[in-house]
């Protein structure tokens, strides 16, 4: 079987579980499942790029690295400095850092029809930014022909589906919106308006009883940027929810863990919750709870740990 090539957005820096998740890319591409193109920020920060490279850098693949440009700094990084003032990488506070929506669209022009995976962990707004970007220098397809056109799935971390979701939620059941849908609810509408191809969502609900890594920050290696991430992270020293992780895993090895929800549209409306609903030719579905949540644990940390 030929390795996934993946694009992955990313809103890393304030939660450990993005770090976790490009760890565990990083690991599926040394086994020969993946092959990492690029890595971008969905917003602008000075240690976004940098943050990222280190990791990349500590793993042997310092791939091309773009930041949101056309988003205001995000603030609420809670590693990313420092793991830019510890650990090697490529790109200083200042660096003129590629454009995210320019490196999206350059990767996909120079890729294969059918050929892509992009998983986005964060707000939707590169997303929504790729899908309206117009013919250009870099290619004369708009962002809806080169999605139409080269990726082949989109796994998207993100939303809660209270509606149809089969079970009990648990903890947290009364909050309705997801953090990547809310923080950027006019993204997260034109994405699900307007994506011309299927989007594969990876709700909250499917990360929120996965806790991995939870010895990571003890058994990991100290020169490990993500390891550290975790360290750094408040609520990552003992592990974490496994949401960014569990999308990745569904992008790389589609199938394998989890069923997919019967197809139609997810609406987003003014608050930013997610609603599945029935569309004949619908190309939007959910992650719906197969293996059990201990083997997915297993999974994940024999893949980054050991």
């Amino acid at each position: 079987m030929s390795a996934v090539k993946i694009l992955f957005d990313t809103d890393i820096g304030a939660d450990c579980d993005d770090a976790g998740a490009l760890a565990l890319l990083h690991r599926l591409c040394d086994r020969g499942e993946a092959e990492l193109l690029a890595v971008t920020a969905c917003y602008a920060s000075p240690h976004a790029a940098g943050c990222i490279d280190a990791i990349n850098t500590y793993y042997g693949r310092p791939v091309p690295v773009g930041i949101n440009h056309g988003v205001p700094p995000f603030e609420r990084s809670v590693y990313a400095e420092q793991l830019c003032g510890e650990f090697p990488h490529r790109f200083s506070a200042d660096s003129d850092v590629p454009d995210t929506i320019d490196l999206l669209r350059r990767t996909l022009a120079e890729a294969e029809d059918g050929s892509i995976t992009l998983v986005v962990t964060g707000m939707l707004t590169s997303a929504a930014g790729l899908v309206m970007s117009a013919p250009d220098a870099i290619s004369p397809l708009s962002g809806c022909e080169l999605i139409e056109r080269k990726i082949a799935r989109t796994v998207v971390m993100g939303g809660r589906f209270h509606g149809t979701w089969p079970m009990q939620i648990g903890r947290d059941r009364d909050m309705r919106a997801e953090w990547n849908i809310r923080c950027d609810i006019p993204s997260a509408q034109t994405v699900c308006a307007n994506w011309p191809g299927v989007l594969i969502f990876s709700s909250f609900e499917i990360g929120l009883w996965c806790v991995s890594l939870c010895d990571f920050v003890k058994r990991g290696r100290p020169d490990d940027p993500v390891r550290r991430a975790y360290e750094l992270h408040p609520s990552g020293r003992n592990g974490r929810e496994s949401w960014d992780l569990t999308a990745m895993l569904e992008a790389v090895r589609p199938g394998q863990y989890w069923n997919l929800h019967e197809y139609g549209c997810v609406i987003v409306d003014a608050d930013g919750v997610t609603t599945w609903q029935p569309k004949a030719g619908g190309q939007h579905t959910y992650l719906l709870p197969r293996a059990d949540y201990d083997e997915v644990r297993e999974v994940i940390d024999r893949l980054v740990i050991e």
